[in-house]
């Protein structure tokens, strides 16, 4: 598919209400918090655990569980009050954060921590927990699949969170997976070798293949950051999955110029916007 192609079946899904967006750390980033990956290399500082130049994917969520083994704080106080260092409740939503919000999704997922999407999610209730969704009364949701800063004991980040999750977020994720068979995905803020990113396309994987919903159906997307989309691998990976890839250093050349305009300090937030605009734009001429 062409970019215009992808966008015009993005902006369909929207203005069907069949479009769920899942938010990742390159998003809250554009508001001065960290990423996944230079939270856990705070954590590897910490410790003295020796840091190559790339991690492996699985090291981002082990590095964390190897601290929270080392720490005898009470309750593990020195684990739960470094993660609260990282991610302060008093910083202010970027544009995206906006932008994203006024494309009014069915559903807006995040695997962040922070309280950006909430402070601006007018009109979607929002579901840290799977107590919460037994109560949702809702059309729309805010899940924060990984829970947020303000309760700490509840955040999944290091591995045995992750390895428990589907124990103790059952609803929640028994709902995202039910959300497959017939909404669009779209991927914002990731990286192509997050461990998150791999688990949720791991579910389209199963989806198409095992429970024989054909891609053609309902596509789902990833904007990403790469600069070698079409040659890298791990894009080839992805495509292979179900899941298209919108590169965002390879936009037509009236997006990157309206890129150029966006007041965002970083360029892959700038480059993202001109994207979400688009999509709201091609939405709104229907």
């Amino acid at each position: 598919m062409t970019f215009y192609e992808m966008i015009d079946d993005l902006s369909l899904a929207l203005t069907r209400e069949k479009l769920v967006i899942f938010v990742g750390a390159g998003v809250s980033k554009n508001s001065g918090l960290p990423t996944w990956g230079q939270m856990v290399h705070s954590f590897a500082a910490a410790i003295g655990y020796p840091m190559p130049d790339r991690l492996a994917t699985e090291e981002y969520i082990r590095i964390p569980q190897y601290y929270y083994c080392m720490d005898e704080s009470e309750g593990h106080a020195s684990y739960y009050d470094l993660l609260k260092s990282m991610i302060p409740e008093d910083v202010k939503p970027n544009l995206l954060n906006e932008l994203l919000v006024s494309l009014q999704p069915k559903h807006i997922v995040t695997t962040n921590f922070d309280t950006l999407l909430d402070q601006v999610a007018r009109g979607y209730q929002v579901i840290r927990e799977d107590r919460d969704l037994l109560t949702g009364k809702s059309r729309h949701y805010l899940l924060k699949l990984h829970g947020d800063i303000r309760r700490p004991e509840k955040m999944v980040f290091k591995e045995d969170d992750y390895l428990q999750y589907s124990e103790t977020h059952r609803l929640m994720e028994t709902f995202l997976k039910s959300l497959l068979i017939d909404h669009t995905f779209l991927f914002v803020g990731y990286s192509l070798n997050d461990y998150n990113l791999k688990t949720f396309v791991s579910w389209i994987d199963y989806m198409a293949r095992e429970m024989h919903v054909k891609q053609e159906m309902h596509r789902n997307y990833f904007l990403s950051s790469s600069r070698q989309v079409g040659r890298d691998y791990l894009h080839r990976y992805y495509e292979e999955k179900g899941l298209d890839v919108i590169g965002l250093y390879r936009l037509p050349e009236e997006v990157e110029a309206r890129a150029r305009e966006v007041a965002l300090t970083y360029e892959l937030g700038r480059r993202t916007y001109a994207v979400l605009e688009l999509i709201r734009r091609k939405e709104e001429d229907k």
